[in-house]
């Protein structure tokens, strides 16, 4: 099956199809294994930050060969490109999806760079985004506070996806980048109200879902949510687990993937709880 495919079932009936980027072999690995024992498809990411550490083709090329060993429906996503050019480069190298990034700009600004984006695909699936997002992808020891006017307006949505042509569409929901010392609390109506402004054929993604209680998360995927961006999450557990690995394992071990085992297992089991949660569980 095709992304779109895949996306379009997860809308139908109601579940969310997990997105969950990685910044090396072993979380992507983990990210493999967890989709083959929960048996769910999954959208695999890299930041640009992640892309310049790993390489836009090494990462292709990993994601293919998992594909073709494992036989998993995992897709691969260019997380939050920043420019025109950034997404092209995805695209040349053979990503399976792009997301192009413009929500820092002006409207018109957004919808002229995401169409450019779209107009150079080919048979890339393209994701776009309007709305303010804060924080960043790590622990936060701060609240925020967003304000209704931070929030994606449905008709501007609609006219959004109309003029630039994208197959899936972000916006603010209330969710925020990372995870902050309050929970977000996600405004369920104004997911309601941007869904029901969207034809059906276009997929509601929410980013920032690290940190969202399951509660939150629930309620979103039945306003129509179809895909959920983790990220921080995932990175957190990387750090903790390597952490307790280094301590268990002591100053002997200098076997990198001794150290490592441990860190693979905690990410999968992570994965996995996310599946779960999304009901993308047992759909392959």
């Amino acid at each position: 099956m095709t992304l779109k495919s895949w996306l379009a079932k997860a809308q139908k009936e109601s579940w969310a199809l997990p997105h969950f980027n990685f910044s090396n072999l072993e979380m992507l690995k983990a990210l493999v294994q967890a989709a083959q024992e929960a048996r769910s498809p999954v959208m695999v990411g890299t930041s640009e930050g992640e892309r310049n550490f790993i390489g836009l083709r090494e990462a292709v090329f990993m994601v293919e060969s998992f594909r073709e060993e494992f036989g998993v429906e995992i897709f691969l996503n260019a997380d939050h490109s920043k420019s025109a050019e950034s997404a092209k480069k995805a695209i040349d190298s053979g990503y399976d999806s792009v997301h192009i990034d413009l929500s820092n700009l002006s409207f018109g600004e957004n919808v002229k760079g995401t169409k450019e984006v779209v107009n150079y695909r080919g048979p890339t699936s393209i994701e776009g985004e309007l709305g303010y997002l804060p924080g960043e992808s790590k622990i936060q020891n701060k609240k925020f506070e967003l304000k209704p006017e931070d929030l994606t307006d449905p008709d501007e949505a609609a006219r959004f996806v109309r003029e630039t042509g994208v197959d899936r569409f972000a916006g603010a929901f209330g969710n925020i980048h990372g995870i902050s010392l309050d929970e977000p609390a996600l405004y369920i109506e104004r997911i309601k109200a941007v869904r029901k402004a969207l034809s059906e054929d276009i997929a509601l993604v929410l980013h920032a879902g690290s940190g969202i209680p399951d509660e939150e998360i629930k309620a979103a995927i039945a306003a129509g949510i179809s895909n959920i961006h983790i990220s921080t999450e995932l990175r957190s557990e990387f750090r903790e687990e390597l952490e307790k690995s280094l301590h268990k394992k002591g100053e002997t071990e200098y076997a990198p993937y001794k150290i490592m085992g441990p860190v693979v297992e905690g990410i999968k089991e992570k994965a996995i709880e996310k599946i779960k949660l999304f009901g993308s569980v047992n759909r392959v």
